[in-house]
């Protein structure tokens, strides 16, 4: 693929093997909770919500989930799009008593749950107090599902994956051998170096999860295109580094990023 930069406007157009669309679409993943930095991005890529298909993870790590759900399901209420990511699935596992807060509160789900207290004034909880506190970690998870249940049930009904124009859309990949069709729900959800790097199909995945600067050979936050047609948008933003946009209009890519916003908050 050729690389075009255009300096100024920070964008980066690559030429696109195969398929295309006539109208853009806008891609972004891997939001964690990254509420400003979403408002943000959308802005400055002037994007419309018929354009923008959402690739999962929500919630977790920062701290806006709660404003980031709502922000998705505003956007897909006018015409969006937004699949299912593995942290997203956490949530709702949690919500029904079916994961512990031991690994769902470690891997950021306390964020996301001092998220949504807030929003309803309440205060702030610690990860070891709904640790040595079941009762405690029962009463959030219950004032949560009588507050949040739309949100909860938008979470639910959420796709896997988006198949159309010669591309398939998912949160973490797909089953590299066996293809879309017999991938099961684990590894839409969760695959990484087996799908990023033995991947051989014809049609050009787009994923997100496994973070670009942990991508063999990539090392940076900034989109990851690989030679056996897959694209990892995933820029880390909830851990310091940015929220990316892939676009694709005309057959080209084009990639616009906004940087984690922390010290601004």
């Amino acid at each position: 693929m050729e690389a075009i930069y255009y300096g100024a406007l920070n964008l980066l157009i690559y030429e696109s093997i195969g398929g295309g669309y006539v109208m853009r679409k806008v891609v972004i993943s891997d939001i964690h909770g990254c509420a400003e930095e979403l408002k943000h991005l959308l802005q400055k890529i002037n994007a419309q919500p018929k354009e923008v298909l959402f690739l999962g993870d929500y919630v977790d790590k920062g701290p806006d989930s709660i404003d980031v759900l709502e922000m998705v399901r505003e956007w897909c209420s006018q015409g969006a799009e937004a699949l299912l990511g593995n942290h997203d699935e956490l949530l709702i596992q949690w919500l029904e008593d079916k994961e512990d807060i031991f690994y769902y509160g470690r891997i950021g789900g306390v964020w996301t749950i001092n998220s949504f207290l807030k929003r309803l004034g309440m205060d702030k909880v610690w990860y070891d107090d709904l640790l040595k506190n079941k009762d405690k970690e029962n009463e959030i998870r219950k004032i949560i599902k009588d507050h949040y249940q739309e949100q909860i049930d938008f979470i639910k009904s959420r796709p896997l994956f988006k198949r159309e124009s010669g591309f398939i859309f998912v949160h973490a990949g797909i089953d590299p051998i066996k293809g879309l069709e017999q991938t099961t729900r684990e590894q839409f959800l969760h695959i990484r170096n087996e799908f990023i790097y033995h991947y051989e199909g014809s049609e050009t995945v787009i994923f997100g999860h496994t973070q670009t600067s942990r991508i063999r050979d990539h090392h940076s936050t900034e989109v990851y295109f690989g030679d056996n047609n897959v694209i990892g948008i995933d820029g880390g933003c909830a851990f310091g580094g940015q929220l990316n946009a892939l676009m694709i209009e005309d057959g080209k890519f084009t990639t616009a990023s906004v940087a984690n916003m922390a010290e601004a908050r």
